[in-house]
């Protein structure tokens, strides 16, 4: 029942509450679009970069949740300080990482300089080496060339689009053995030991894994924990409490990163960890688009 009601909001556009749904939820108007499970299905975006590459977005409904994570959880850090956000619209969010073909497009039409990793990757994987000012060139490219505002997701909106409802640790839940099944992270497969290392499961890739290749969250948006980090809009600093469509600061040195690696163990591929680095830093750092942020 409670996956039909989602369904049914993304139809209607309706207004999300995390951990469970509010008055204005049973309405009419809701109960009507809950039938129109084909309808809301079709509530994506696809976008042609040429050559026969496209990139899939999904509509994220507007709502409530909290950003951050309590006290009492496992691995928690200290700026992750839990508060209330409202996202007061309902935005695009990229279905996967962009990955190495998608972003090959966009280095042959501007002549962008990109360095592969050290290890392995083919068309399908997430791309790395990316910094956030290189992110920003993407969606400023893909744009133009879409004739959609292709933007990075601020770190509130990712967080959202992540969590997908969820309070836990994960947007699956709370245990760090199940991380396996929905995110490629530092476990048996992979072979440089690092000191995080889960040496008792396995998602099966040894660095980062193709998209899609685990289970999506709640809303069908993939690889939300692990496999690359991901670059958002904003300045990094300390939250700054309840709010609405937060943006972070106005200026700063450091952008945000979110989502964890596959070099990291489960603790740093949680619904609320948070990374930072310069915005010209690449290492082995990715992103993912999110699109229609005016959507009325």
């Amino acid at each position: 029942m409670m996956k039909t009601f989602g369904i049914a909001m993304l139809a209607a556009g309706m207004f999300l509450t995390v951990g469970g749904f509010d008055s204005r939820d049973l309405t009419a108007q809701a109960q009507k679009a809950g039938d129109d499970v084909k309808g809301a299905r079709a509530k994506e975006l696809v976008l042609d970069l040429g050559d026969k590459v496209t990139l899939k977005l999904v509509l994220i409904p507007a709502g409530k949740f909290l950003m951050g994570s309590p006290e009492t959880e496992k691995d928690r850090k200290e700026d992750e300080v839990q508060h209330e956000v409202t996202i007061t619209k309902p935005f695009y969010m990229d279905v996967y990482e962009v990955t190495v073909d998608q972003y090959a497009q966009f280095v042959k039409d501007t002549g962008a300089k990109h360095e592969a990793p050290s290890f392995k990757q083919t068309g399908d994987h997430p791309v790395v080496n990316v910094s956030w000012e290189d992110a920003q060139a993407f969606c400023q490219w893909l744009s133009k060339k879409s004739g959609k505002t292709v933007v990075l997701p601020t770190e509130a909106q990712w967080e959202y689009a992540c969590r997908a409802g969820s309070k836990t640790r994960f947007n699956f839940g709370d245990k760090d053995e199940d991380l396996c099944k929905y995110g490629n992270y530092c476990d048996k497969s992979n072979t440089n030991g690092f000191p995080s290392q889960d040496k008792e499961h396995s998602d099966g890739f040894d660095k980062t894994a193709p998209v899609g290749s685990l289970k999506p969250n709640a809303w069908g948006l993939y690889d939300m924990h692990g496999n690359a980090w991901e670059w958002c809009a904003d300045f990094y600093a300390a939250y700054a409490g309840a709010g609405a469509d937060p943006t972070g600061p106005k200026d700063g040195g450091l952008r945000v990163l979110r989502g964890g690696s596959w070099g990291g163990g489960p603790g740093i591929c949680r619904s609320a960890i948070r990374d930072w680095n310069l915005p010209g830093r690449r290492g082995g750092r990715g992103f993912r688009v999110a699109a229609g942020v005016d959507l009325p």
